[in-house]
């Protein structure tokens, strides 16, 4: 059985190429062949997501030129999205293979809400998951969500399909003189303006040292083609990368401690919220509240304060909310118990009784138990990148000194 280059990846389709030759809609041909292809790479075993656009139905950028409001107009653009989802599950599951649409807006009788746990266990029991309606936010488009998403997944690489060959300074299309690039960084892409994604997911991607991939999706077995490491094919197809085709062996190591050093943050940010008498802002940072459609975190809906020992004072900007972020606060099962005078939301801190403090400190426990995961998965992501090396034919590393490496990333594990 071939072995793929990649073991999990994002694919991020056009919704204006599932129109093919049509002006509207969804065309079966390109649907079916995307089917196809995606059944090809998932039968290799690589865990598929798939982010998928609605231009092909309704832009809400468009919409907005044309009198529709622009969050209107988006809230429709992410029902597009869901339509291209549900057409693209359908036809994937036609050749049998198992696929979910998890969706940033819910609406549990057609698809799944997302979840990101949820998310990463369907990919790990290998089903394909698509993700529809966008982040579920206005003016984030399907670009930024598929960035979003594929790091949410820790996939290794996002595959953005497009109608042309690679990336051009304008579109060949309309342009006989569009010059092509054989290789471009984030930040080129940022300065010249190259319209590939848009800045906010090229943005991410480049904070987040996520490799993106840019091929023509029209030609059938492509997809596998950059699955399985390929980079031209007759000089008619090319995928160009936005990132160094290969870390070395201490920015792998470096990265790393980088990221172990942000999950201890992250396990001692956790241990904050867990309630030990005195009154913390942080105790709530884990509350969301629904405002318009979306969950929303409570410090983004009004202010948070303790101006008192034992006292929480929430001051929400709509006045509306206050019923829904007590709800919230209970919900959230803190011990808390909020009042409210129409205009703030106070809560005292209830004496620690002795069945609470053990249950406070189970959830200490679990929290730092997910802390060692969290750098144990941290180990296993570095261990792969250094066996990657070894298929580094421009600078080639040896499995010595991979050895030696991954005994610098178990040491750095040891000490954290």
């Amino acid at each position: 059985m071939e072995k793929p280059f990649y073991k999990r990846v994002l694919l991020k389709l056009s919704g204006e190429a599932l129109m093919g030759e049509q002006e509207f809609g969804i065309s079966s041909d390109v649907i079916a062949s995307y089917a196809r292809q995606i059944k090809e790479i998932a039968d290799l075993g690589v865990e598929v997501s798939v982010v998928i656009g609605g231009g092909n139905i309704f832009r809400g950028l468009s919409g907005a030129t044309q009198g529709v409001d622009r969050v209107t107009g988006d809230h429709m653009g992410m029902l597009a999205t869901v339509i291209n989802s549900l057409a693209l599950q359908n036809s994937i599951e036609k050749l049998g293979v198992q696929t979910r649409v998890l969706t940033a807006i819910e609406m549990p009788k057609i698809a799944e809400p997302f979840i990101k746990r949820r998310a990463q266990r369907h990919l790990e029991k290998g089903r394909v998951v698509i993700f529809g309606a966008g982040t579920g936010n206005p003016y984030f488009t399907t670009d930024t969500a598929a960035a979003l998403r594929a790091i949410e997944m820790n996939t290794e690489v996002v595959l953005k399909a497009t109608k042309v060959d690679g990336i051009y300074d304008k579109d060949p299309v309309k342009y006989a003189d569009a010059v092509k690039y054989e290789t471009v960084t984030y930040t080129e892409v940022l300065n010249k303006n190259l319209k590939v994604m848009d800045a906010t997911a090229i943005s991410l991607c480049r904070e987040n040292k996520l490799p993106i991939i840019v091929f023509d999706s029209l030609t059938e077995g492509n997809i596998k083609r950059v699955i399985m490491g390929e980079k031209n094919r007759n000089n008619s197809n090319s995928w160009l990368i936005f990132r160094r085709k290969f870390m070395t062996g201490k920015e792998v190591v470096s990265l790393c401690k980088e990221k172990m050093g942000k999950a201890v943050e992250a396990t001692k940010h956790k241990f904050t919220s867990i309630r030990a008498g005195r009154a913390n802002v942080s105790m709530l940072d884990g509350i969301k509240v629904e405002q318009y459609g979306s969950e929303m975190p409570l410090n983004q809906v009004g202010s948070v304060s303790a101006p008192e020992a034992r006292l929480l004072v929430i001051d929400p900007w709509d006045k509306s909310l206050i019923g829904k972020i007590e709800k919230a606060i209970i919900a959230a099962n803190l011990g808390l118990t909020p009042n409210n005078d129409g205009k703030v939301i106070s809560t005292y801190m209830p004496e620690l009784t002795a069945d609470r403090r053990k249950e406070y400190v189970k959830m200490a426990k679990s929290e730092a138990e997910n802390g060692k995961v969290a750098v144990r998965n941290i180990r296993k992501d570095g261990n792969n990148d250094l066996k990657k090396l070894l298929k580094d034919k421009e600078n080639p590393v040896s499995e010595d000194e991979v050895k030696n490496l991954e005994a610098e990333i178990q040491k750095l594990t040891d000490a954290t």
